[in-house]
């Protein structure tokens, strides 16, 4: 029904599913830390260590970018500090200065980069080439094959840790979202005129093919980082509920 719009659908239905997903994943693992060991400050930092690598990626996306832009940074760190609000907060880069457009693709480039270490990841693990013929063709046993034989690979637990942390790490904070939210509303209405004066212009067939095939692997990407996320969070789910009815 959504034709050659549907793989760029299920890519934004993925990362929603994805940062819902990861949001309760870190509340069920920071939780059962703290049941273990009755210490709100030691659950923090010990799932700011295992997200180490990710939050290494997201900040140092950002101040590459910067420096590409031409844009002054300050502080780098990515060592967890309790904000006023009482929130953790993982990581930062000070930047300085700059237009509205540098702060949008600033603020943008974690998750561009972690979208790019997510889609490498994944193929690393599984063939998405075949894994994407497979499901695209509704050869489901031979798609889950692929999927189970990944797991026998020497570095697939590596492999998987790093995706994890990687696609983790590709949403944006609220001082992220804050320019590419002023840049989309800009864009908005830009393209609302855009449309009122001469309508959608037409796409020519091989560009839109490309953008098909690149959402379609996306997608399978995004799908794999959701696995790891759901069963973790099945994992540590089941885990907190254990021990809240033990503590009762």
């Amino acid at each position: 029904m959504l034709g050659p719009w549907a793989p760029l659908v299920w890519s934004l239905a993925l990362l929603a599913a994805l940062w819902w997903v990861s949001r309760q994943l870190a509340f069920f693992f920071v939780s059962v830390v703290f049941r273990l060991t009755h210490h709100e400050g030691a659950a923090a930092s010990i799932y700011a260590i295992v997200i180490l690598p990710g939050t290494l990626v997201h900040e140092t996306s950002h101040w590459l970018m910067a420096k590409l832009l031409g844009v002054k940074t300050g502080n780098f760190t990515i060592l967890p500090q309790m904000t006023p609000e009482g929130t953790l907060r993982l990581g930062s880069v000070d930047v300085r200065g700059g237009r509205l457009w540098q702060h949008t693709l600033i603020g943008l480039a974690p998750l561009l980069v972690c979208s790019l270490l997510t889609l490498l990841l994944a193929n690393s693990l599984v063939d998405m080439g075949q894994f994407v013929t497979f499901w695209q063709t509704g050869q489901w046993e031979l798609a889950l094959a692929i999927l189970r034989a990944s797991l026998q690979q020497p570095d697939a637990l590596l492999t998987i840790y790093l995706l994890f942390t990687v696609s983790d790490a590709m949403f944006l904070s609220a001082s992220d979202r804050a320019p590419v939210q002023r840049m989309l509303l800009y864009l908005g209405l830009v393209l609302v005129a855009i449309y009122l004066l001469v309508g959608v212009p037409a796409m020519p067939a091989s560009w839109s093919a490309t953008l098909e095939d690149a959402f379609s692997v996306y997608a399978v990407g995004l799908g794999i980082a959701l696995l790891i996320h759901l069963t973790l969070m099945a994992i540590f789910g089941a885990i907190h509920y254990l021990l809240a009815g033990i503590g009762r």
